[in-house]
């Protein structure tokens, strides 16, 4: 998670995000999106990439509309879902197997493929810090590539990146009521596994290993070569930089987005947005993000007693006011997007923090959702050799 190069502003041809929450382009919330108008373009890069690539790389249109329908409907996202079955139905999969999609595993018998790709949406919507090397394995098994392996894991991240931003829009954009971003009513599920269940965390840094084949650098093509020397430093030999870029259109409106997000000039606090960052890594059990950003958030503050607190008591520990708020928002935001209300950004402001704030605080949120979920399902933190 290394800071990348930045990319200059520009301006945004299309903003699915402001749509789907409702934004107008006078709306005073239209105003606070723009400025950022990086992560508004990458965040529509991002899913021009993974939803509706010109390259489908062993993953079609509709399996990939398929997947994200899925991920709204655990989430739950309503917005999301409607969204996502317009998508369907423009690319005219049949009712029957939408409808079997939303009710897996009790639906109408699929494909074993689709079987195989529906049991690795639930795992990294729901509960990522599960998966293990056998799952990955899985899902080579049934047909999968590894680019469309890679693909689909950032199709069902991003995708969960789009649910936490879409949740709070609502909020601010409707502060007297929860927004209708609420989705279907979903059966009751025995408790799932989150950070509760990890107990190594370490302000240590940690090398990280991949499930999967990763690219030679050797055999990368110009455009691989590029996006990863815009990446980071070190990106030409870190095994997660050579197997997300594999899939090298999604790799690069990416890191451009974690970069608008997390480094961004002026708005919230850098230190709010790496406390955010720790306290989502914290509830979903990553380990790794969780070491880079307790090293941050120490660096800047020089307060390392606050994470070491979070590694301990876990989300629930006695902070000062303004942390309490910002690693409980965070908290919150990636158990139950869909079930926040109002009320839930009531600490924030009492802390002083304006729409603006609480946007970048949302966004660093959320994109962690998505971080955690490719770290923890496409391979595991290590130990740094001893040298």
């Amino acid at each position: 998670m290394a800071q990348e190069e930045g990319s200059s502003p520009a301006v945004a041809t299309e903003d699915l995000m402001n749509k789907l929450a409702g934004i107008q382009p006078d709306a005073p919330l239209a105003e606070v999106r723009a400025r950022r108008p990086d992560v508004v373009i990458h965040t529509q890069g991002s899913y021009d990439t993974l939803l509706a690539p010109a390259d489908t790389a062993d993953l079609t249109l509709a399996e990939r509309a398929l997947a994200a329908l899925r991920v709204a409907w655990l989430t739950p996202n309503g917005t999301l879902i409607h969204h996502y079955q317009k998508r369907l139905a423009q690319l005219e999969v049949a009712d029957a197997t939408v409808a079997a999609v939303t009710a897996f595993p009790a639906g109408a018998p699929l494909e074993p493929r689709l079987v195989a790709i529906l049991h690795h949406v639930d795992r990294l919507t729901l509960e990522p810090v599960t998966a293990t090397a056998a799952h990955v394995a899985a899902l080579r098994a049934a047909g999968l590539s590894v680019r469309a392996i890679v693909a689909l894991s950032q199709l069902i991240a991003f995708v969960s990146y789009q649910a936490r931003v879409l949740s709070a829009l609502h909020l601010l954009d409707a502060p007297s009521a929860a927004g209708g971003a609420e989705g279907p009513q979903q059966p009751p599920r025995a408790p799932l596994a989150d950070g509760s269940s990890v107990h190594h965390w370490t302000m240590e840094a940690l090398d990280w290993a991949a499930w999967l084949p990763t690219l030679d650098i050797a055999a990368a093509t110009p455009a691989q070569i590029a996006v990863l020397e815009e990446s980071t430093p070190t990106a030409k030999s870190s095994p997660y930089y050579l197997l997300l870029v594999q899939e090298v259109d999604a790799l690069r409106e990416r890191s451009k987005l974690y970069n608008a997000i997390m480094y961004g000039p002026r708005g919230l606090r850098r230190a709010d947005r790496e406390l955010g960052a720790v306290a989502t890594s914290r509830v979903n059990g990553c380990v790794y993000c969780a070491s880079v950003h307790a090293q941050r958030y120490s660096q800047l503050t020089k307060q390392p007693e606050v994470i070491q607190h979070i590694f301990d008591e876990g989300i629930g520990a006695e902070l000062e006011p303004r942390q309490r708020a910002v690693v409980a928002y965070a908290a919150q935001l990636t158990r139950t997007p869909a079930q926040m209300t109002p009320a839930d950004l009531a600490p924030l402001r009492a802390e002083g923090l304006d729409d603006g704030d609480i946007l970048d605080l949302t966004n660093a949120v959320a994109m962690f959702a998505w971080a955690n979920r490719l770290m923890l399902t496409l391979g595991e933190p290590v130990h740094k050799a001893v040298t």
